[in-house]
């Protein structure tokens, strides 16, 4: 279940179906937060993506 952090400090986890309407009642009480992402992408990952199995 995604969860919301609201400004007054409390989390609230919401059911995926009701999200949508969650996320518009509350709009201006959600917190936005961003991650800042820490080191670079590896380049490996993106190759395994690319992989397809063969039989």
């Amino acid at each position: 279940m995604p969860t919301a952090l609201l400004k007054n400090g409390e989390s609230v986890q919401v059911a995926l179906e009701d999200l949508e309407q969650f996320i518009q009642e509350n709009e201006e009480n959600i917190v936005v937060q961003h991650v800042k992402r820490r080191g670079k992408l590896r380049r490996k990952l993106a190759e395994v993506e690319n992989v397809t199995v063969q039989q």
